[in-house]
């Protein structure tokens, strides 16, 4: 059986239209509360004062040092920082330790559980006369007492390496791997705001859990970027990204991206660039496969010393190959002794896909806001989704190191060619960090999260607290990230 639609999957739609008809008004008032939250978060921090320490044009260039000649605001289809950050301290890498206690509750399946949680990791960036190296490692071991939730180790580590292996050429190695029971208090940004270098495909297969059970990620790619006049680059890379979640059989995805794009540059503050992607995911535990194009349009500017914008539009074609269940006639099914066979489906797909990303850099902070809308493979117990995120994050430095962040989001992914349906979730978080001296800080850090799933009964609240004391060398702050 061949299906080819324009604008979603059939299938889905059939299974979400009772549920979609009950919870469209939610859903209206949910991306209305982000929106609210994240210009709430942001209207405070317009007031703050910018930075002092050097004068700079709207190129970013101090009076010391001009600015660079083939510089210019970020390229989102890149996963370029934005460029108003590119002053801001590096800092060197360093280890930390600390221990909280945890809280983990919200009822459902998971009910109400105390614990005790080890931390540890480094972070930071190490740098040479033409490289630069970003680690950023956390670990968290959890062992709750009253036995309700199982104990374990959790790992994330998010690895880049930048080289300038000539004037013109530049190579960009990164690697994001992660082992974890649920998004919680690691730095899975998909929920809370996307960070500086967002990166949806890998927040996608990280920050979706709906259960304890462990889920594996890794995405690992490399990019070469060549600056053919003071105007004109072009750039080109690849990825491999693996998941795995583990029910009682292994689910998972292989696959694999290759993209490339043309970039220009209209004058110091504005660029356009357009971008080509090519993915494939082959399914574990699962039959079938996905293949996907995306071609896209982007726009960034640099507004003023400290503002910064970023927009891609697009559109994406899915091919799936895969299998459904489908009921027989009661007479043949009586006679055969089962009530369903597998069928064969081939889905073809076109969706609109797009990102917008905003970041404000302030003397003792940094503001951003994204939204990302995208087809992706591979992500838990979706093979191939509609992926649909929003949020915003702020982190605040300063009063003698004290480390204050919040965030806000909302994500949600609607299977294409399956029966779950789709899946909500909106979330908040805040988290800080104060110095007490000799290395030692107080941190804590507070989730909460609403979920949903359309075609179950699986909906509800959870939340996550923790409070302790960290340790790092020179009283550096550390954050439950």
């Amino acid at each position: 059986m061949t299906r080819t639609l324009v604008g979603g999957p059939l299938a889905s739609r059939l299974t979400r239209k009772r549920f979609e008809g009950e919870t469209c008004a939610k859903d209206g008032i949910v991306k209305l509360a982000v929106l609210a939250t994240i210009f709430v978060m942001g209207a405070p921090l317009w007031a703050q004062d910018a930075p002092a320490a050097t004068s700079q044009d709207q190129s970013g260039a101090t009076d010391a040092q001009a600015a660079p000649e083939h510089g210019g605001p970020a390229l989102l289809n890149r996963g370029d920082a934005p460029s108003v950050l590119s002053g801001s301290d590096v800092a060197r890498l360093h280890p930390f330790l600390g221990v909280t206690g945890t809280y983990f509750g919200g009822g459902g399946p998971y009910p109400d559980s105390y614990g005790i949680s080890g931390m540890f990791g480094v972070t930071g960036a190490h740098t040479w006369a033409h490289s630069v190296l970003s680690v950023d490692y956390h670990g968290f071991y959890r062992e709750f007492t009253n036995g309700t939730l199982p104990s374990g180790l959790d790992n994330s580590v998010s690895l880049s390496f930048q080289h300038q292996l000539s004037e013109r050429l530049s190579l960009s190695l990164n690697e994001s791997l992660s082992r974890i029971r649920n998004g919680f208090s690691l730095p899975v940004g998909g929920l809370y705001g996307g960070g500086t270098a967002f990166n949806p495909l890998y927040n996608a297969l990280t920050a979706n859990g709906l259960t304890m059970t462990p889920t594996l990620a890794s995405v690992g790619g490399a990019q070469i970027v060549y600056q053919a006049t003071e105007r004109l680059s072009v750039s080109a890379g690849g990825s491999g990204i693996l998941s795995r979640q583990y029910f009682t059989q292994t689910i998972g995805a292989n696959g694999w991206i290759a993209n490339g794009d043309v970039a220009y540059r209209l004058n110091r503050y504005q660029t356009i660039s357009f971008g080509y992607s090519f993915s494939h995911f082959g399914y574990v535990g699962q039959v079938g496969q996905s293949d996907m194009h995306t071609f896209g349009l982007s726009y960034s500017i640099r507004i003023g010393r400290y503002w910064e914008f970023g927009a891609t539009g697009g559109v994406t074609r899915s091919e799936s190959l895969g299998q459904t269940e489908v009921a027989l006639d009661p007479i043949l099914a009586q006679l055969l002794g089962f009530n369903t066979v597998l069928e064969n489906v081939h889905d073809v797909f076109y969706m609109p896909s797009g990102a917008l990303h905003l970041t404000r850099a302030f003397h003792h902070g940094i503001w951003s806001a994204n939204y990302n809308r995208s087809v992706v493979g591979g992500a838990g117990l979706f093979s191939t989704a509609s992926y649909e995120t929003a949020g915003s994050a702020y982190s605040y430095w300063g009063l003698r190191r004290v480390n204050l962040d919040a965030g806000a989001g909302y994500y949600r992914f609607s299977a294409m060619g399956q029966s779950i349906g789709l899946y909500r979730a909106f979330g908040v978080s805040a988290g800080f960090s104060i110095p007490m001296g000799r290395g030692f800080s107080s941190i804590g850090r507070f989730d909460t999260r609403h979920y949903a799933v359309s075609n179950s009964q699986a909906a509800g609240n959870s939340y996550n607290a923790s409070f302790g004391f960290s340790w790092s060398p020179d009283s550096y702050p550390v954050s439950l990230w």
